[in-house]
């Protein structure tokens, strides 16, 4: 099986390339999809039959589409003879279905012979591109892009989606794109640029009829796209505008840090960055807690740029830079899960995490103990929780929760005898943090999370405690005038009115 491809240039005969003409020449049939866009060239090749392959504009069905054309592409070389299948631009603009054909066809041992042309790029006004790198992508594949979910995955594409994204500070064109993929093409531009972003979206190039229109991004869904000649450009974003991107992150932070920046930003340290971090953390935890989406993606944005400027003031000073923090967490990540991305089989989530603990024992092999490099600026609760999970690990764990309950009221037992003896306060810190780290122990035995309980707790107090002081306000009255009962009783009411909720 033999296949020749053959760009078609923009569309005229004055645009093929030698090799174009004379290869169109010696073909007795000519293939492609859209044989109304060859008239222009076709008249010049009386001899040659032009014939149309079936294509599929099946905007719910993307990937099935490009199967099924790409099985048409690979039919015509089972065919017998030469067979010319035509494209516009040159064949690296042909699109996925044609990738897709070739591809089979070099698994299958058989020749595909390329004949390049000019680039559908060259139909762009002078002014474009504008002097910086070109970033050039297929109309199927930003299609496809559009239509993924969060995981990658695209309905009818067995294989999920590799993470894409452009480079909104170059130009990006789009080839290849048809009108059923426009919603989807538009829906993905969305993710990175603003809706009042202009595209230019070139068609017609091939007659003398060629049009140039400027179409708002927020628009670009209901654009007809004429031909198959027809390219979407879109113009580079300033850097400050460059706001949805990773690198539009890290070039504002290069920027508050450089001469003539934010003199906050510039005098910045990791000692002084500190507080910062731990308090942005805090303030996810609480947004999370809330529920509400956009709180917990502003909140996240600012424990991100915690990690940015971090990263900057290192690079500035030679010892890492924010590459290097990317590196380390995917290598330490695809490392770690063997059973992700190489050939080990583990069924529960508890042997990932001995499998876990394990690479981290060979990865650090001078530490002598597993309760080391536990951070001890953590909060008490969730470094008791960590130590006793590490300890846990490696066998030294009680056997049930019913022994832990047998411990936690021991340990009660005990405090009440200091208590009751009057002990030494050091004695009775010393018992209470007993029953407190067996309450910890207690807590992973019932799969929870002993911070969260206690949030969770420290939560509903203040909304009770909220109701008392109103129903106390209500009256007339301050809550240290109430007696014991009273305040017992508007707390019962408390109660009774968060739980109706």
């Amino acid at each position: 099986m033999r296949l020749t491809v053959v760009g078609l240039g923009l569309g005229v005969w004055e645009s093929l390339t030698a090799k174009a003409i004379a290869t169109l020449h010696d073909a007795s049939e000519v293939y492609a999809f859209a044989t109304h866009d060859l008239e222009s060239i076709h008249s010049h090749l009386p001899d040659t039959a032009v014939r149309a392959l079936h294509t599929e504009d099946n905007a719910r069905d993307i990937a099935g589409s490009l199967e099924r054309e790409a099985e048409q592409i690979v039919d015509l070389a089972r065919g017998g003879g030469a067979a010319v299948f035509a494209v516009p631009g040159t064949p690296l603009e042909g699109g996925l279905s044609l990738r897709l054909a070739l591809q089979r066809l070099e698994r299958s041992g058989n020749e595909a012979h390329l004949v390049h042309g000019v680039s559908l790029s060259n139909s762009l006004p002078a002014e474009w591109p504008d002097g910086r790198w070109v970033e050039k992508l297929d109309g199927a594949q930003v299609a496809l892009l559009g239509q993924e979910n969060a995981l990658g995955e695209v309905p009818g594409l067995a294989a999920r989606l590799p993470w894409r994204a452009p480079v909104p500070t170059a130009t990006l064109l789009i080839t290849g794109a048809r009108t059923a993929w426009m919603e989807s093409i538009a829906r993905w531009l969305g993710r990175f640029y603003p809706p009042e972003h202009t595209v230019l979206l070139v068609s017609g190039a091939h007659t003398s009829a060629g049009r140039r229109d400027e179409i708002p991004l927020s628009e670009l869904g209901k654009t007809v796209v004429a031909d198959a000649y027809s390219v979407l450009a879109i113009s580079p974003l300033a850097e400050m505008n460059n706001r949805r991107t990773f690198s539009g992150l890290m070039e504002l932070t290069r920027t508050l840090r450089a001469p003539g920046g934010c003199p906050w930003d510039r005098e910045q340290t990791h000692a002084s960055l500190k507080p910062h971090l731990l308090e942005e953390a805090y303030e996810v935890i609480d947004a999370l807690d809330s529920g509400d989406p956009e709180l917990i993606a502003e909140e996240m944005g600012d424990l991100l740029y915690q990690i940015a400027i971090h990263s900057q003031v290192a690079a500035e000073h030679g010892t890492f830079a924010i590459e290097d923090v990317i590196s380390n967490i995917m290598s330490k990540l695809i490392g770690r899960h063997p059973h992700v991305f190489s050939d080990l089989e583990l069924e529960s989530a508890q042997d990932v995490l001995h499998v876990w603990e394990s690479f981290k024992q060979k990865e650090k092999p001078a530490r002598s103990s597993i309760l080391e490099q536990i951070p001890r600026g953590l909060p008490a609760l969730p470094q008791s929780n960590l130590m006793q999970k590490r300890a846990a690990n490696v066998g030294f764990e009680w056997p049930s929760y019913r022994e832990v309950i047998a411990k936690v009221e021991e340990e009660l037992s005990e405090l009440q005898e200091e208590v009751e003896e009057q002990a030494p306060r050091e004695a009775q810190r010393e018992e209470f943090g007993d029953i407190l780290f067996a309450l910890v122990s207690l807590a992973r035995h019932l799969k929870l999370d002993p911070e969260e309980a206690l949030r969770t707790a420290n939560r509903k107090f203040a909304a009770r405690f909220s109701l008392v002081e109103s129903q106390a306000s209500a009256s007339g009255r301050v809550l240290r005038d109430l007696s014991p009962e009273e305040l017992d009783g508007l707390w019962e009411r408390a109660k009774q009115q968060t739980l109706s909720h």
